[in-house]
């Protein structure tokens, strides 16, 4: 194994280090919502449902990116570079699967029966979520102009489409966390095999080449901190025990 390589396995776990699932308060009883027509159309997902895009104090979570060409910066480019030369083709394979991704990725760990064809409103609460922690995570990135790390260092190789600018935090690492979070509170019997599947997200992300260590880990944070947030909301622990209903 060579220095680089031996780097990237000894740092990459204090960068992608996982919080444990959380367990969402028990929100007050809510009144009973109106049901819709069974005519009526699917309502498109509303930014906003569960938790407002301006409910975390970004700022205050997150710690500022390191900065280019700092010291910091050089070392997560050596890691990128050792996780890209370590990436077996089945890792790059499921990386670049990844770029557009999809929470029914966690089928890996929960079976085939996680799909939005037999769990709809699964899929309907999935969604939301997604929605809301989105809308989030591009407000953080404004806040950051980082950026990506295939252009701050050519060496890195840019396995995927060309993303968009600013690389801090990683808004698939936060939709990722978000997801690892409700699905341990869906499926606690699951929970450690959710959690490895979801730290495979932030690795693939440096596999392809368009986000740092640091990125990720602030993703993870605020993914983890948004549904903490969410919890709070009465609609999304109706929703929560709704989909958990699905699979009773």
């Amino acid at each position: 194994m060579n220095p680089r390589q031996l780097l990237f396995r000894c740092l990459l776990g204090a960068f992608l280090l996982l919080p444990g699932c959380q367990t969402a308060p028990t929100a007050a009883p809510t009144q009973p919502q109106p049901q819709a027509a069974a005519s009526a159309p699917p309502t498109a997902p509303i930014v906003g449902k569960y938790i407002a895009p301006d409910a975390i104090d970004v700022r205050q979570l997150l710690p500022d990116p390191p900065p280019p060409n700092s010291p910091i910066s050089s070392g997560e480019i050596e890691i990128i570079l050792a996780a890209q030369a370590d990436a077996s083709p089945a890792a790059r394979a499921r990386a670049i699967e990844e770029d557009n991704m999809k929470v029914w990725l966690f089928a890996d760990v929960l079976g085939p029966s996680f799909n939005a064809e037999s769990k709809p409103k699964t899929a309907a609460f999935i969604k939301q979520i997604e929605r809301d922690s989105k809308a989030i995570s591009d407000r953080a990135k404004q806040l950051w102009n980082r950026p990506r790390p295939y252009v701050q260092d050519p060496r890195i190789k840019l396995v995927t489409d060309k993303p968009g600018n600013n690389s801090y935090p990683s808004g698939h690492a936060t939709r990722g966390q978000s997801w690892t979070e409700v699905l341990c509170l869906m499926f606690p019997e699951n929970a450690e095999a959710i959690q490895a599947r979801g730290r495979l997200i932030g690795l693939d992300r440096m596999i392809l080449g368009v986000h740092f260590p640091s990125d990720v880990a602030a993703g993870n944070a605020l993914g983890t901190a948004i549904v903490e947030k969410m919890s709070q909301s009465p609609v999304f622990q109706s929703d929560l025990e709704a989909a958990r209903a699905e699979w009773r």
